[in-house]
């Protein structure tokens, strides 16, 4: 199935049929655009690129970079939200002054302050990108002239500056009541736990080395188990001599009644006492010779006599003299017990000490635990105050936002100029009206109603005549029909 061509001839009769309507309707859209661009005031754009760094407190090995593109793109939406704040908008205002040039009490007013922030001032990434990808971005402002757009560049940018800085102040303060009240918590923890350790340390003021010691993994023995080991080795020493003298002193009290039991004692006894041992080595040579000379001689021989008598005087020698030397060694015993005593004294004094000082060593432990952890803690408090200290000093004097260049003012104003305004205003005009023309005209195949454009705009024609005989018909039509036939419509025209 072809396509019916297009009647041009149509076409033609219509647009010159319905040329008032199109050309009115160009010529009206004409007038509102050159009455706009006559009407309308020229606005100029101001650009300062701006970098963006954080703060060299909190990244020092980064040296003010950020570490994350995160992090990036919310510090410049922070910017972007002070830039467009009232209180920087109307700081600036104030700063520039009204257009006029004349001082008012009133300016800037609400309207204008929330006008300017609206459309007149904004924070944008290089090259229509988003926040985040680069450290660089454009504060823009619009004013009415060059030179007002350049001034209020200016003034934006020290206020944004300033508020900024008292953005990091209000925050540094906070911080630092926050951290404040950590830090008096922290030492007051501390000086609790210190108290407690305190009372250890007082309770073992003497041993208080070997206290820390038990609690030190890497410690060696203390001077307390030094000691002890020291005396137990004195105390056995001390029993070994005691029970020494005591078997000697046993040996003399028999040997005092009986000197052959001193001839049949151990030499090692007798070592202590010479002159026993040497009587002891007398007797035993006059039993020899008395023995010797019985054996060639007779009872009464004089010889045999004389040994015999010498072997006697030599053993009530002894007697004699073991009886000195046990009444000499009360003195000597006594010491030696004391000896023994004392040191199994300060044994047992020792034992005790050490077995106090492992029952307190756990609780010492946890305390000494405490407090090394309470002290780590106040260190790191301390140490986030005074970053936080020098935060806000140097909220107070730096900025984190800094100014590349000066401002680039735009040459011509911002938009459309008037000839492209009104052009395509007349253009507008002219689509829309052959819009309305093609939207109301009849078409190729329909007969034609009238001469005049204005007869397409009416039900039955132009004439009251023709009107009237419309209404007529329309009213003896039953419901549901639409229309008349065409020879009735053409007997009526």
């Amino acid at each position: 199935m072809s396509t019916a061509p297009i009647p041009w001839k149509h076409v033609r009769n219509v647009l010159v049929v319905f040329a008032p309507l199109w050309v009115g309707a160009t010529i009206v859209f004409a007038f509102f655009g050159v009455s706009y661009s006559l009407l309308r005031r020229d606005v100029y754009s101001a650009r300062q690129p701006l970098v963006v760094r954080n703060e060299a407190t909190s990244s020092v090995d980064r040296m003010g970079r950020f570490s994350s593109q995160t992090e990036l793109k919310a510090a410049q939406e922070t910017i972007l939200e002070m830039t467009q704040n009232p209180e920087v908008v109307a700081g600036a205002l104030r700063q520039i002054g009204p257009r006029s040039g004349k001082p008012d009490s009133n300016w800037p007013s609400t309207e204008v302050i929330d006008s300017v922030a609206n459309g007149k001032v904004n924070l944008l990434a290089p090259h229509g990108s988003e926040f985040g990808n680069t450290e660089v971005v454009y504060l823009q402002v619009k004013a009415s002239d060059q030179q007002r757009a350049l001034v209020f560049c200016e003034a934006m940018f020290d206020n944004l500056t300033e508020h900024l800085r008292n953005i990091r102040q209000v925050r540094a303060d906070s911080v630092i009541r926050e951290l404040t009240y950590a830090r008096d918590q922290a030492e007051e923890n501390l000086n609790e736990a210190a108290d407690r350790m305190r009372v250890f340390e007082v309770q073992f003021s003497a041993d208080l080395g070997e206290l820390r010691n038990l609690n030190d993994a890497i410690a060696g023995d203390g001077t307390n188990r030094r000691t002890l080991e020291q005396t137990a080795n004195e105390l056995q020493i001390a029993e070994l001599e005691l029970e020494k003298l005591h078997s000697l002193h046993e040996l003399l009290i028999a040997g005092s009644k009986n000197p052959d039991h001193l001839l049949v004692s151990g030499s090692d006894l007798l070592t202590l006492q010479p002159s026993l041992l040497r009587l002891k080595d007398g007797l035993i040579d006059a039993q020899i010779t008395s023995s010797q000379l019985a054996a060639n001689r007779t009872a009464k021989h004089p010889s045999v006599i004389n040994a015999r008598s010498t072997e006697q005087q030599i053993r009530k020698r002894m007697q004699e003299e073991a009886s000195t030397v046990v009444q000499a060694m009360q003195p000597v015993l006594k010491l030696e017990q004391a000896r023994v005593q004392r040191l199994t004294e300060k044994q047992n004094r020792l034992v005790q000490r050490l077995e106090a000082l492992a029952a307190a060593r756990t609780d010492y432990a946890k305390v000494d635990a405490e407090v090394n952890h309470r002290t780590t803690l106040l260190e790191e408090a301390e140490r986030a105050l005074a970053e936080a200290h020098a935060s806000r000093t140097a909220a107070l004097s730096t900025n984190l936002v800094a100014e590349l260049g000066p401002p680039q003012v735009s040459e011509n104003p911002i938009g459309p100029g008037g000839f492209l305004v009104t052009m395509g205003s007349a253009t507008a005009g002219l689509l829309f009206g052959l819009g309305s023309v093609f939207l109301i005209a009849p078409g190729p195949n329909e007969t034609r109603r009238g001469r005049r454009w204005t007869d397409f705009l009416q039900k039955g024609g132009r004439r009251a005549a023709d009107q009237a005989a419309a209404a007529a018909v329309a009213e003896t039509v039953p419901q549901g029909h639409t229309q008349a036939p065409r020879a009735d419509r053409r007997q009526n025209r």
